[in-house]
């Protein structure tokens, strides 16, 4: 039940949100095409709306009922599109935390109030608000929801940037408006208690709200102004408050726009919803490539990946992946990068500080970055269902078993392996080729996972599980791991446990 579940929950969420998917392309060229519609259905009723002193029978009512009638059937079909976004969020809940019903049921309205706020859930909004009759004339406003899926921006969306950027500041937004909004109305009120009785040109709240927020953004159109002395008093002060206001905006609007290049702010809070993520600690030039295998192997389930490294933002890091700047070796800046909610944690040797030139220096910060990670995750409250699976690169051989007692789970000796490549293949022509492609994510890839259960319920030889993997999953078992200890092409007779994994190369994983 659970699986069937599962399929369709996918498929709904890949029509929706997978870019890549044929039917996301049609769901969407079908949103395209309503919005559109939309578009011209306001520009019919502008153009059919008879003119001052035009005989109103005289325009073609029944299409305008026809008009309404298709806005309506349109709004409808949007209001269950959003719904249905509201529904299909995938991932909301840590796998790696035991948590209660009640803290799942935490995780999934927080996911969903995410959406509701973000830049893309907030235009979906603004679609919808129309629903309200007082509201039609914002339907206009559909033709931000093209740039959903509109591909005008191949490599670098720059609205995606712009939002990254003003969500790093949002705090200090928050209080910009909030100050804004107190200004405005203190100065509402006030007028209103001065003028009130004694201008004619006030006679609501209303009026000295839209009062207060002309002056305020030093617009002054002039249609209402005080005229007691109280009154000019108060238009006075908010004369400069406004000029101080507009200077404040001015400022931190262009501070945020280069800001992309400035430390994170908020970052903790910003980021308070990742989970399951993959984090890189340090930083060489060689972590874009890295990145871009990742996506690769990743494909479209590919996590969120957080850098942090202990400097400014590296220019060649692409804008998809998160950037924290601080020291991983210290407790207090893991939590920026949420390492405790973290499924992955990648070890670089560090080359941010240029002091660290040497291997020796660098494989020194890296294995007290995986000490300190491995004391960070004792010390947290949640209980995770397995401990965070961390791999760390090695420059110097002599540090291999150094990191594994450090708590690394895989070490990777990047030099090394180079050089013992480059020497295999020079001696076994061809070889470079075949590591290649098994290394990198081709067609023909190297795997390690556990042995399916429809596969075997009780030991076997290896022989026998290589020929039923093959046959079943058309993959070609070369070994298996028992207890850590690593068989490569052992003798068919060999027996295999149910709880060890295997060694393979196939097309995908096998299904475990």
């Amino acid at each position: 039940m659970d699986s069937k579940k599962n399929t369709w929950f996918e498929k709904g969420w890949e029509i929706l949100n997978d870019v890549n998917s044929k039917q996301y392309q049609i769901f969407h060229t079908f949103i395209n095409f309503l919005i559109l519609i939309s578009i011209g259905v306001v520009f019919y009723e502008v153009a059919a709306k008879p003119l001052p002193g035009e005989d109103a029978e005289a325009t073609n009512a029944q299409f305008l009922e026809i008009t309404a009638i298709i806005d309506k059937i349109i709004l409808s079909i949007f209001v269950v599109e959003y719904a249905a976004r509201l529904f299909f969020i995938r991932n909301p809940v840590p796998t790696g935390l035991d948590l209660s019903p009640l803290r799942r049921f935490r995780y999934h309205v927080a996911a969903r109030l995410r959406f509701i706020f973000s830049v893309w859930g907030l235009i979906d909004l603004t679609a919808l608000l129309p629903i309200f009759p007082l509201l039609r004339s914002l339907r206009m406003l559909r033709l931000l929801r093209l740039f959903r899926s509109a591909q005008f921006f191949r490599y670098h969306n720059p609205f995606t940037i712009l939002a990254a950027a003003f969500r790093d500041n949002a705090l200090l937004f928050a209080i910009s408006l909030s100050l804004v909004f107190v200004v405005t109305l203190f100065a509402s009120v006030m007028l209103y208690v001065a003028e009130y009785g004694e201008n004619p040109l006030i006679t609501s709240f209303a009026d000295t709200v839209w009062w207060a927020i002309v002056t305020v953004t030093t617009v002054g159109y002039g249609d209402i102004s005080p005229t007691t002395l109280g009154g000019k008093i108060i238009g006075t002060g908010l004369m400069f408050a406004g000029l101080f206001v507009i200077a404040m905006f001015a400022g931190l609007v262009s501070s945020t726009l280069v800001g992309r290049l400035m430390p994170l702010r908020a970052e903790q809070v910003r980021m308070s919803s990742i989970t399951d993520h993959i984090v890189v600690a340090g930083w060489n030039l060689e972590v874009p490539m890295m990145l871009e295998e990742l996506e690769v192997e990743y494909g479209n389930t590919m996590p969120a990946v957080i850098v942090i490294a202990n400097s400014e933002r590296p220019p060649s890091l692409n804008t998809n992946f998160i950037f924290v700047q601080g020291e991983p070796t210290k407790e207090s800046e893991l939590e920026k990068a949420r390492v405790p909610f973290a499924s992955t944690v990648i070890v670089v040797a560090d080359a941010s500080d240029e002091s660290a030139g040497v291997p020796a220096t660098r494989d020194a910060v890296t294995l007290l970055t995986v000490f300190t990670i491995r004391s960070f995750e004792k010390k947290q409250k949640e209980r995770r269902r397995g401990r965070i699976h961390i791999v760390v690169e090695i420059l110097d051989s002599e540090n291999y078993e150094h990191a594994h007692v450090a708590g690394a789970d895989e070490v990777i000796e990047t030099s090394r392996l180079g050089s013992s490549l480059l020497a295999h293949t020079a001696g076994n022509p061809g070889i470079g080729v075949v590591i290649s492609e098994l290394l990198l994510a081709t067609s023909a890839n190297l795997y390690a996972d556990n042995i399916p259960k429809e596969i075997m319920d009780e030991d076997m030889t290896f022989g026998g599980l290589r020929e039923t993997l093959r046959t079943k999953f058309d993959v070609l078992v070369i070994g298996f791991v028992h207890e850590e200890d690593l068989n490569l092409n052992p003798k068919d007779g060999a027996t295999v446990e149910k709880n060890d994994k295997l060694i393979y190369i196939g097309a995908d994983h096998v299904a475990a």
